[in-house]
């Protein structure tokens, strides 16, 4: 590399050939998250590749780090309160205008991706023109977001009705949460390509560069539509009551904000420009997140069974010892549960139930 320089989570490498490379990288934390130091970099990167867009052939992301990016700061997002309610949706808006210089840059911008990249990592990835991930099994891709009551605030709702369409980006991506392994993404389409090993990651990721020297998402040019219509086409408003019931059914009448919320941005989002629907996004991501019950799902979701998962609830003091026999008194959906359990973990099990 010819030149090296850094930002606070983001270090800009260029090569001879002038193709660089950002890799994320904050050297406070063991993942990447979409915190303040985040934000503050990738405004600074934005700034700095649309000066030089003229004599850079090609942009690459990746990560230093195990994961690729884990996505949104929790701790932040739990934080937001009706008060600081505008400072949390202008924030998300800076994270898509930058991510909008990146994709709409001219040159070809390609997503490295060498462990999991979910949430917000995943909307990293998504602006960029081509996803490459290394196939790992600790790699996966997806938007989980509406599994802790929140919803793809990076662009991830936007640019997924416009590569999917409402329906499949609702199925596929959005509502279920659902975290692909690498080869199930690239059937699925979430990315265009797996690695079998890190050299062959940068080496897909420079032959897409090498090959593209102009580059530009398929929404951005002239005469694309989305994929099964919006609701402006008489067929797809024609099934569009649906969605809602379905939704009502799926959630059993529950009170479940997130996925309505979603639901609304994906048909909303599909009837505006990209910029307005950013602006869609952002607005229902705040309203979910000044709300108790996004704050309750984290808690719950995230911050306690990350608690329990640790082991934090364990009795102090008593060493820990192997468990060769178990018995559980009642066989219903519970103690059948243990009991079920306990034997998938090759522990000999006793049930014992009246009947």
């Amino acid at each position: 590399m010819d030149t090296t320089a850094r930002t606070s989570t983001i270090r800009w490498e260029e090569s001879e050939d002038h193709v660089v490379t950002l890799v994320l990288d904050d050297r406070s934390q063991s993942a990447n998250t979409m915190n303040a130091a985040f934000i503050d970099s990738l405004d600074a990167v934005a700034a700095r590749l649309a000066q030089r867009r003229d004599d850079i052939r090609g942009v690459i992301v990746t990560s230093a780090k195990k994961s690729f990016f884990a996505g949104g700061d929790l701790h932040d997002l739990i934080s937001v309160t009706p008060e600081t309610a505008q400072k949390s949706f202008e924030a998300g808006m800076r994270v898509k205008r930058s991510l909008r210089v990146l994709e709409t840059l001219g040159k070809p911008v390609v997503a490295a991706i060498n462990g999991a990249a979910l949430g917000g990592g995943y909307e990293i990835a998504l602006a960029c023109h081509h996803r490459v991930v290394l196939d790992t099994p600790a790699a996966r891709v997806g938007c989980p977001e509406v599994t802790l009551g929140l919803l793809p605030g990076g662009g991830g709702v936007t640019r997924t009705v416009r590569m999917f369409g409402v329906e499949e980006a609702l199925r596929k991506v959005l509502l279920e949460g659902t975290q692909y392994a690498p080869a199930r993404a690239l059937e699925a389409g979430l990315v265009d390509e797996v690695a079998a090993d890190e050299d062959e990651l940068i080496a897909r990721a420079r032959a897409f560069v090498d090959a593209h020297p102009e580059c530009a998402q398929p929404w951005d040019r002239p005469g694309y539509r989305i994929p099964g219509g919006t609701p402006s086409h008489p067929k797809f408003a024609a099934n569009l009551p649906a969605f809602p019931a379905l939704l009502k059914k799926q959630t059993g009448g529950a009170p479940c904000p997130a996925p309505r919320n979603i639901l609304a941005v994906a048909v909303e989002s599909s009837q505006v420009d990209v910029d307005t629907s950013f602006v869609v996004e952002a607005r229902y991501l705040t309203e979910l997140v000044t709300g108790q019950i996004t704050k309750n799902m984290i808690q719950a979701f995230f911050f306690d069974l990350q608690a329990v998962n640790s082991g934090a609830n364990r009795p102090k003091g008593i060493e820990p010892r192997r468990v060769s026999k178990v018995g559980v008194l009642g066989a219903g959906m519970m103690g059948a549960g243990i009991a079920y359990s306990c034997a998938r973990a090759g522990i000999d099990v006793v049930l014992k139930d009246v009947s």
